[in-house]
């Protein structure tokens, strides 16, 4: 019998319509909420986000992030998961945030698993 099922159908259970749209809305959340605090501090109060960003401590955050991401994006790379891929995601990431990516990518490769699913189930 040959499997003609992409990789990433094999590789992930797709979540929910409910679990969908709640990656979504904390997707949104993440790239609205810490992005916008992140944008009013650059833009009208940059003073705080430059004495943030000389504090060791802070920058120690700012490393396990950026280590975290590129954690994320290899481990995308090696579960093969191409869509969106691991370079969307660290590009979202550095776009967005962490609280951004990572639920909006999920919701995407989710919502690319449903739909290829649904298509296989289609096909006789």
């Amino acid at each position: 019998m040959i499997d003609h099922q992409p990789g990433f159908i094999k590789k992930m259970k797709p979540f929910s319509i409910v679990q969908e749209n709640i990656l979504l809305c904390l997707g949104v959340f993440g790239g609205v909420v810490p992005n916008g605090i992140f944008l009013y501090y650059s833009v009208i109060a940059p003073i705080p986000l430059q004495s943030v960003l000389l504090n060791p401590i802070a920058m120690v955050f700012v490393a396990e992030a950026f280590i975290l991401m590129f954690f994320f994006a290899w481990l995308i790379h090696h579960l093969r998961l191409n869509a969106p891929g691991w370079f969307t995601f660290i590009i979202m990431s550095l776009v967005g945030s962490m609280a951004f990516s990572i639920p909006i990518f999920l919701y995407l490769t989710s919502r690319k698993t449903r739909r290829a699913l649904e298509h296989v189930a289609r096909t006789p």
